[in-house]
């Protein structure tokens, strides 16, 4: 008898929402940016428990105060500017740390206030007037790999608002700081195929579903299903009718890698027969983990949302296409034997080679999520 997907669904649900009771400072920066005529001045915000990530603070963050912060103000300047490299002409600027300033929230026992963030300044200056613009952001990049940067740039009258999520790079040109809708969806499409190409967990889950299939009818039923299904969740999560927990949306894709990788070591070609039902239940999941990464860039926007999303899928179809059309044919050839016994016991061992990796990185990645 079949693994049921609904106990595994539960205890991963509860071990998440567990797990995202927990919030992290470092997980998300703030930043002021203003472009003059020869200078650049950068004001990130980030949190004190962030912040004690990267420096060692000389107390406790509940005891911490001003005179304690400004003992160690020039590490601190020096691991936030080295979390940016910033170019203007093609040239790289060199930063200087100015003012650093501490920022106060209510304790919440509401009897004092606690130095909860610092304003860290930094001046980039121009031997020559700026006409464009490049920044390559890696805040806590040391730390962890889902930082997440919201930028406020002002150029004169102009301003756009980034919203980042990772190592990124930002480009802007002296007029041109808001996009035109078209090109906006252009770099959607292009994002969408590099998505795939760079977001190892459903690289994994595509090729554990391709590794049991041996007939054409059951490829395309299965990349039907997936295609359908993850297209309405990211549609609906990216326009904000459907809200999953991000934390909970990457432990269920661990899951999905999981429970595929295991079905196709215990069932081999059977396993593909009614996989498209299953594909079908995993890709709403995968689909809301597109929607995440889709949303900061919709926050960009202060018009339509519809089109840019289905630029965005249209990549991510062209990127799994591209996969499928290399894997299948490759798969196919190391198939090929003149006797069908022989075609079996070769596919068995395919399954079996493709499929245990592929379960040992999905266990890492849903324990590692679990844990946070």
């Amino acid at each position: 008898m079949r693994w049921g997907i609904a106990p595994l669904a539960a205890g991963v649900v509860l071990c998440a929402a567990a797990a995202d009771a927990q919030a992290h400072d470092e997980s998300l920066s703030t930043s002021e940016v203003v472009v003059e005529e020869r200078t650049i001045v950068w004001n990130v915000d980030v949190g004190v428990s962030g912040l004690a990530k990267l420096v060692r603070l000389p107390a406790a963050e509940t005891s911490l105060d001003q005179a304690a912060l400004y003992t160690v103000k020039d590490e601190i300047g020096r691991a936030l500017a080295s979390g940016l490299a910033l170019s203007a002409n093609g040239r790289l600027l060199t930063p200087e740390i100015g003012t650093l300033e501490p920022r106060y929230e209510p304790h919440a026992a509401g009897a004092r206030s606690d130095l909860a963030r610092v304003v860290q300044t930094l001046v980039f200056r121009s031997q020559e007037p700026i006409t464009a613009v490049h920044a390559r952001v890696t805040f806590f990049s040391q730390v962890t790999s889902r930082h997440r940067a919201l930028i406020h740039l002002r150029w004169g009258a102009d301003a756009r608002q980034f919203v980042r999520r990772g190592p990124t790079e930002i480009a802007v040109v002296a007029g041109e700081i808001a996009p035109s809708t078209w090109s906006l969806v252009g770099e959607l499409l292009r994002w969408g195929m590099f998505h795939i190409f760079q977001g190892t967990d459903h690289l994994a889950f595509l090729l554990a579903l391709l590794l049991a299939v041996t007939r054409l009818r059951e490829l395309v039923s299965i990349v039907t299903a997936f295609t359908v299904a993850h297209s309405v969740t990211l549609l609906l999560a990216a326009l904000d009718i459907l809200r999953v927990p991000v934390r909970l949306t990457e432990v269920l894709i661990a899951a999905s890698i999981v429970y595929i990788a295991a079905e196709n070591l215990a069932w081999g070609r059977s396993a593909a027969r009614y996989r498209w039902l299953v594909t079908f239940g995993f890709g709403l999941v995968h689909g809301c983990g597109f929607a995440t990464e889709i949303k900061d860039r919709l926050a960009e926007l202060g018009g339509n949302v519809v089109l840019p999303v289905i630029a965005f899928n249209l990549g991510v179809e062209a990127g799994q296409l591209c996969i499928v059309a290399l894997v299948y044919p490759l798969l196919a050839h190391l198939r090929r034997t003149p006797t069908e016994a022989a075609r079996n016991v070769r596919h068995r061992r395919l399954v079996v080679a493709g499929s245990l990796p592929i379960l040992l990185a999905g266990l890492y990645w849903l324990v590692d999520r679990l844990s946070g």
